[in-house]
């Protein structure tokens, strides 16, 4: 069995559905796969110091101690 050859999208008679074709950007995914990238090795270097050595990188004021 042989498979259809491809055709050029120019050459149909229907337009193409612009809802079905997704426009990514290439620069735009890598700049958000690296951020992504970056956040996780800092989570994974807190968890690690957090574990290993006791240290807590977390700024956060959790406890309270601006109240009244």
């Amino acid at each position: 069995m042989r498979l259809p050859r491809p055709r050029s999208p120019y050459g149909l008679d229907e337009p193409l559905n612009g809802d079905e074709t997704a426009l990514v950007r290439p620069y735009l995914l890598a700049y958000y796969q690296r951020q992504e990238r970056a956040r996780q090795r800092q989570r994974r270097l807190a968890l690690v110091l957090a574990a290993d050595f006791g240290i807590d990188l977390d700024t956060r004021d959790l406890h309270g101690l601006g109240a009244a």
